[in-house]
């Protein structure tokens, strides 16, 4: 018995790159735009509602995530270490525990992002998180805050890779650059309040109700965390397919699944078993990306806040520091700042050109400039501060990594979700090393007997190579038109019912494509 022949056949066909389509799509945009040209109204209006609830919720995420990081290093130099006689290098301690707990957690805990429901996973791990932040109040030797260090790591592992999962299972990869840098701003916003809060608890509360100003830091950074976790479990949704938040309508819900398909990304709920797993581990992108971002984390660029609040604090004029706590505190977030004002600009350019080595390759070449300073450094306070602060342009790597590393990825949500944890994992374990034993504590700030600046000067060099040489050349050989499968996906209509088939083929000619798929979809085993 024959099929019914389809009514209505329509094919669109994405190519990664070298389409005339995309490229005119590229030199009609504007310098800045949040929607892509042609975006109708009622798509303006669901992309407002995923900023809303989903870029919104990422964002708080990841600021209290920071704020909880970072306010270690505040309370150390505003009490913390002359209430708990710490005169080694437990501040590096401190980072190093925290470190370990995100890299034993990653893996697990993203992963668990693709087997339970990340609207209830990832609140959860906020929850937990902050409890531990807590607890920290209440220390009152180093060897408690290593524990409670520990746990929050772990519980705080799955929140920049959960981010980058979610927004990447409900945009357009177009969408995610500036989505993601959107939510990094949040972490610099993190670390800059966090030295508003101290500075200001330092001025206001310290002694009050008994407590010094450095333990009241943890009571309100947990003031802070509790309502977003909150948030997140009535506004965090999970995959498109997986089930409908309440803040979305069943038609906004499908625009949703078909504006992932006309991408050839599959907007299912990903499960694992072998062939994922044989998938994932021989891909490029998991052992590439993971090793761009693990030697961007060796060159330390991370702790440059805690470098300059150490710096800052010891300077001295006549025997007395130079600068109050207050302005120990003050002074280090203004690299917040200048990180935000790079962070932006990378965004635009990589949307506009759509060319990351080239824009990494700007911003680690200032990164290199100004560990050059350090090397040789300076006796003007004034100019080592511009440095610092010029310094910054290494926070908007990481976001440019993650968004070249979700737009590699594609539509595989297994692929992203591992090789996102991994990387940072990877990313954590050897930072952890570095910092401890070439940038301790009681070496500060200049960092000489461990050559610290001149080490990061070398790994510096290395992410110049990787980032801007190597891997663009992976990425070319694996997508080159002759390796590369096109991806055309196929809408036809069936009766009442619309269905779509997404198929991969080699590289065929458009006269090739139409006779496979006439033959293809008039067979009758492909209509059931």
């Amino acid at each position: 018995m024959n099929m019914q022949t389809p009514k209505d056949v329509t094919t669109a066909v994405h190519q990664h790159s070298g389409d005339s389509e995309q490229m005119k799509t590229l030199e009609s945009r504007r310098w800045f735009h949040w929607h892509e040209p042609g975006t109708s109204k009622e798509e303006k209006w669901l992309i407002f509602k995923l900023d809303f609830f989903i870029l919104l919720y990422t964002c708080l995420t990841f600021f209290v995530k920071y704020l909880d990081q970072t306010n270690v290093t505040n309370a150390y130099v505003s009490g913390m270490r002359e209430d708990l006689d710490l005169k080694g290098n437990e501040l590096n301690w401190f980072t190093t525990y925290f470190n370990i707990g995100i890299i034993i957690g990653g893996p697990f805990f993203t992963i668990a992002l693709t087997v339970f429901h990340p609207r209830f996973w990832l609140p959860a791990c906020t929850m937990c998180w902050s409890f531990f932040v807590l607890f920290m109040y209440k220390a009152d030797s180093a060897k408690t805050i290593y524990i409670l260090r520990f746990f929050a790591g772990v519980f705080e592992s799955g929140a920049m890779p959960g981010a980058f999962y979610i927004i990447g299972s409900w945009y357009r990869s177009s969408e995610i650059s500036r989505r993601s840098s959107i939510f990094m701003f949040s972490s610099v916003g993190g670390q800059m309040f966090s030295g508003y809060i101290q500075a200001g608890l330092y001025h206001n509360m310290n002694h009050h109700l008994g407590l010094a100003a450095w333990r009241w830091v943890f009571i309100f950074d947990f003031l802070i965390g509790i309502p977003v976790a909150i948030f997140g479990f009535f506004c965090c949704p999970n995959e498109p397919t997986s089930s409908k938040p309440w803040w979305m309508t069943d038609q906004e819900r499908g625009i949703c699944i078909d504006r992932l398909a006309d991408e050839g990304r599959d907007a299912i709920k990903p499960t694992w078993d072998l062939s994922a797993v044989k998938r994932v581990l021989s891909s490029w992108q998991l052992y590439t990306f993971c090793v761009a971002w693990g030697v961007m984390e060796c060159t330390c660029g991370v702790n440059l806040q805690r470098w300059m609040t150490l710096y800052l604090k010891s300077l001295e004029v006549d025997g007395h520091r130079k600068y109050s706590i207050e302005q120990i505190n003050d002074l280090p977030t203004i690299i917040g700042c200048t990180e935000l004002v790079w962070m932006f600009l990378s965004a635009l350019l990589m949307d506009k050109t759509r060319k990351p080595p080239i824009i990494v390759c700007v911003l680690s070449l200032i990164q290199l400039f100004a560990y050059i300073v350090f090397f040789i450094w300076s006796n003007n306070d004034h100019f080592m501060m511009a440095v610092y602060y010029l310094c910054s342009a290494y926070g908007a790597i990481g976001p440019l990594i993650s968004a070249w590393l979700n737009s590699s990825c594609g539509g595989d949500n297994q692929l992203r979700a591992l090789s996102t944890s991994l990387m940072i994992s990877i990313g954590y374990a050897v930072e952890t090393v570095s910092q401890q034993f070439m940038f301790p504590t009681s070496e500060a700030p200049r960092f000489e007997r461990t050559k610290g600046y001149a080490f990061g000067i070398g790994w510096v060099v290395v992410m110049i190579v990787w980032l801007c040489v190597i891997l663009p050349l992976i990425e070319w050989h694996f997508k080159r038109p002759g390796l590369r499968s096109r991806v055309y996906i196929v809408k036809y209509v069936l009766g009442r019912g619309m269905k779509r088939k997404i198929i991969e083929f080699p590289s065929l000619s458009a006269i090739d494509f139409l006779k496979y798929t006439s033959s293809y979809f008039l067979s009758k085993n492909n209509f059931m």
